[in-house]
């Protein structure tokens, strides 16, 4: 598999079903629980959810990947696990209270598009 391919595909993903903020950081040289992370937020629980479970459908489906997928209890912040690279989509509101760039500002970010 491809990462990067994977990487621009989910943001492109992301960016089509109207995601809003999509950043990509390459945490590898900061963390070993991945090399990338995205980052997405959207407006409503209904559009956080629709984002992550069409997202988890196309990367099964094109990729053959198996993703885990935690968070859907509450649509607040989803995140995504395909091994290499965790996609996390936030609640606007939930984005701003965890502010997962500034935790992780050692990352450098890189395009995703």
């Amino acid at each position: 598999m491809d990462t990067k391919n994977l990487i621009k595909h989910i943001c492109s993903s992301l960016d089509t079903r109207k995601a809003e903020d999509i950043l990509v950081l390459d945490i590898q040289s900061v963390s070993s629980i991945a090399d990338y992370f995205i980052i997405a937020s959207a407006d409503s629980e209904r559009a956080v959810k629709s984002l992550a479970e069409n997202l988890v459908r196309e990367v099964k489906k094109k990729f053959k990947l198996k993703a885990k997928i935690d968070g859907l209890t509450d649509n607040r912040w989803i995140i995504i696990d395909t091994g290499d690279l965790i996609v996390h989509i936030f609640h606007s509101e939930t984005r701003v209270k965890y502010d997962l760039e500034s935790l992780w500002y050692e990352a450098k970010k890189v395009s995703g598009i």
